[in-house]
């Protein structure tokens, strides 16, 4: 991986982490504002708690050479059932959930192949 491309995929992964982190640690205080969103979109109580766990160990996981690509994995799950919850209640933050996705896409993009070793150059 080119330095420019090692560079951008990390400042892409912090920038990633830290927000997942911030909303799933907000999800897993409980909240008041996710908790009734959660409920006016008809899921389970506390189903929050595992959306909020399921976005902190997706922060820790893009952190984690090795383990990054499963961690943007758990992240576009994450999103794909938020892009569908603002779809189906025609909220405008989807277009929010779109752009996650496609930054999410760039990590596994960009990180295709990798190990989470620095190679040599020839």
């Amino acid at each position: 991986m080119s330095s420019f491309r090692l560079i951008a995929v990390w400042v892409l992964q912090v920038v990633l982490a830290a927000f997942f982190a911030m909303q799933g640690a907000v999800k897993l205080a409980g909240s008041q504002t996710w908790v009734s969103r959660f409920s006016k979109w008809g899921y389970p109580d506390r189903f929050y708690l595992l959306v909020g766990l399921a976005e902190v160990s997706g922060a820790i996981l893009l952190l984690i050479p090795r383990l990054a690509r499963f961690g943007a994995l758990l992240l576009i799950a994450v999103m794909v059932g938020a892009t569908a919850t603002h779809l189906i209640h025609h909220e405008p933050q989807v277009a929010t959930t779109l752009v996650l996705l496609a930054l999410l896409g760039a990590v596994l993009y960009m990180r295709r192949g990798a190990t989470g070793r620095t190679s040599k150059a020839s």
